[in-house]
């Protein structure tokens, strides 16, 4: 009998912490499940401490040569055997109760092929903070939930890799982009919100039901700035799947993401070139427009005091 979720892991050379992520996916509520990790190319450590795992319900597959997180992921997903496939990085964790949270979401919900996120906590050196902040508004477009502004506090509308579940046909029909070194996870629910019966949604509560990890010293994409290679990304996006991003969402991420790593690189030459970019070919909003100025014109040191006083910290840890 297939198990009702199948769970993709990822890793590569981590063997301490894929251990932690492992063990938060094999005390799910949810039992009937399969945990396949992929490890990203030949890694005899991580090999070794995954054998020592008594647990049946753990599969590993070892690809030949290094791919990147994507080609990782589109490797696991095809191995699945369940209906729904859960998405988690070797550095981040779980709520016991993530899976039987999103899999009631998901059964329950409107649309034929819903994804589901959740609400999880950012972890930095500078603390927990809650994101994200809002769920999804009916009918809202996925870019513009993850890159236009409604409140000046960052993490509005934020759903990493390790919160995606979503159906497994799904991930396979839309796989990953392979040719990504950065944005796969938002690369990708820009691609399937364009398609007809898929929804994303976010169950909201105040628990958090997963950890990011975010500090600075750690080795992963989402920590480096590169400006260009965004811009590149979005811009790509945009004409290789019409539809994908509205013209809002693109002066959005150019204003706000894209600005803040060129603005944290010290590359004072995107300052016109991104806002130029933005109002030729984007739809900014006021909001939009503030928050652009903000990274420009503020320091960073004080605009980074600010983000931290603005940010809606978990009653619990």
């Amino acid at each position: 009998m297939s198990p009702r979720v199948s769970v993709v892991l990822t890793t590569f050379a981590r063997p301490h912490l894929v251990a932690k992520a492992v063990a938060s996916v094999l005390v799910q509520t949810v039992r009937d499940l399969e945990l396949i990790v992929v490890l990203d190319g030949p890694d005899a450590e991580t090999e070794r401490v995954l054998r020592d795992l008594p647990d049946p319900r753990v599969r590993v597959r070892v690809r030949e040569e290094r791919g990147g997180q994507p080609a990782a992921i589109n490797t696991g997903v095809a191995l699945a055997r369940a209906s729904w496939t859960a998405l988690l990085d070797d550095d981040d964790e779980w709520h016991p109760e993530k899976l039987a949270v999103q899999l009631r979401a998901a059964e329950s919900s409107a649309s034929p092929e819903p994804v589901i996120g959740c609400r999880f906590l950012a972890r930095s050196e500078s603390g927990d903070v809650l994101w994200p902040l809002r769920p999804p508004r009916p009918g809202e477009r996925a870019s513009e939930y993850l890159f236009c502004r409604s409140q000046f506090a960052f993490g509005e509308g934020i759903l990493p890799t390790s919160v995606l579940f979503g159906p497994t046909d799904l991930f396979r029909r839309e796989p990953m982009s392979e040719d990504l070194v950065k944005h796969c996870d938002i690369d990708w629910l820009c691609r399937v919100d364009r398609l007809d019966g898929t929804s994303v949604e976010v169950p909201f509560g105040e628990k958090p039901l997963a950890v990011w990890q975010r500090q600075g010293g750690r080795e992963r994409r989402s920590n480096q700035h590169d400006w260009r290679l965004s811009r590149a990304w979005i811009t790509r996006l945009r004409e290789r799947v019409p539809g994908a991003v509205t013209e809002r969402a693109y002066a959005g991420f150019l204003l706000t993401w894209v600005s803040l790593s060129a603005r944290t690189e010290r590359d004072l030459a995107a300052f016109p070139f991104l806002l130029k970019e933005a109002l030729r070919h984007g739809r900014p909003g006021a909001r939009e427009l503030l928050a652009y100025a903000a990274v420009w014109g503020l320091p960073l040191d004080f605009r980074a005091r600010v983000s931290q006083a603005m940010a809606v910290r978990p009653r619990t840890a």
